[in-house]
């Protein structure tokens, strides 16, 4: 999945954000996600970018790459346990998919901004 949105066609990528944004959006409305929660999904959003990037900086011969592939494979299930340990058990269901909706936010926004056009 992780490297299919590296190289999916912008349209795709719209609507998928569009999707992602129309739930985070409708889970709001039942059970708003506080700040802080928001703040932290964002973040792992953008870890889960970042080691997508580093991937592709180590060389392919190195010692470490085995380990940081195994590791990037495991983190969306390390984001998942973080995210539903940390939320608090009221609407449990609903703050989980606002919360993963921000991780996808946060993994979307870097490499559509480190991809863009420079314009100057």
């Amino acid at each position: 999945m992780l490297a299919y949105w590296y190289n999916a066609p912008r349209h795709i990528k719209l609507i998928f954000i569009i999707v992602v944004c129309a739930a985070i959006y409708a889970a709001n409305q039942v059970q708003p996600l506080s700040p802080t929660y928001t703040v932290l999904s964002l973040v792992l959003g953008f870890g889960l970018h970042f080691g997508q990037y580093l991937q592709t900086k180590i060389p392919e011969h190195s010692s470490y790459k085995l380990k940081l592939q195994f590791l990037l494979r495991i983190y969306p299930l390390i984001i998942v346990a973080i995210i539903m340990w940390l939320l608090p058990p009221q609407h449990n269901w609903i703050a989980t998919l606002q919360a993963l909706g921000f991780v996808l936010v946060g993994f979307f926004l870097v490499p559509i901004y480190q991809n863009r056009a420079k314009r100057f």
